[in-house]
């Protein structure tokens, strides 16, 4: 989803925030402070149980898919999983993907949007989103969340309509 006017409001925890500077190659994580600072998210660098305007973070992750790609805004995505306090109970790409609409409550305060999940098959979720975030990055989000929970390999076909996005992911 595109950011426009009406930006949204809300916060976003900083442990989300971070990973932009962690889920990223070393080479990297200067440019990553940079547009974070860009943005007034100085340094030090992000504090994991801090709040950060999440208009804030949506203009970072915009500037990396501008200035360096679709791929690099996914390749964030799918590095966040692993950074998040997951329940300890999940154990399959299943449950990580049915387990969205509480990590994006767990990660956001007065934050629009959610995600729904349905069990399509053993090997494939459909997702449906209708959060503020860029669909490249979910879509590694998403392929990420499953490969956090066990899949050897993940892939998330996009239909991204304006209002919600839908991810049809396999694994």
């Amino acid at each position: 989803m595109t950011l426009t006017a009406n930006e949204p409001s809300g916060t976003v925890r900083g442990e989300l925030v971070q990973v932009c500077i962690d889920g990223v190659m070393s080479v990297y994580q200067s440019r990553m402070r940079n547009m974070l600072n860009e943005e007034g998210i100085e340094k030090p660098d992000p504090e994991p149980d801090e709040w950060y305007p999440l208009a804030d973070f949506l203009h970072v992750l915009t500037t990396v898919e501008r200035n360096t790609g679709e791929s690099a805004l996914a390749k964030i995505g799918e590095s966040t999983p692993r950074f998040l306090d997951w329940t300890a109970t999940i154990d399959s790409p299943h449950e990580g993907l049915s387990h969205l609409p509480e990590m994006y409550d767990a990660e956001h305060r007065q934050a629009a949007g959610e995600y729904t999940y349905e069990k399509v098959d053993e090997s494939r979720a459909m997702v449906t989103s209708t959060t503020p975030y860029p669909a490249q990055w979910e879509k590694g989000f998403l392929e990420g969340t499953a490969q956090h929970f066990g899949a050897e390999y993940a892939h998330a076909n996009v239909d991204d309509d304006g209002t919600e996005t839908t991810f049809d992911v396999r694994w």
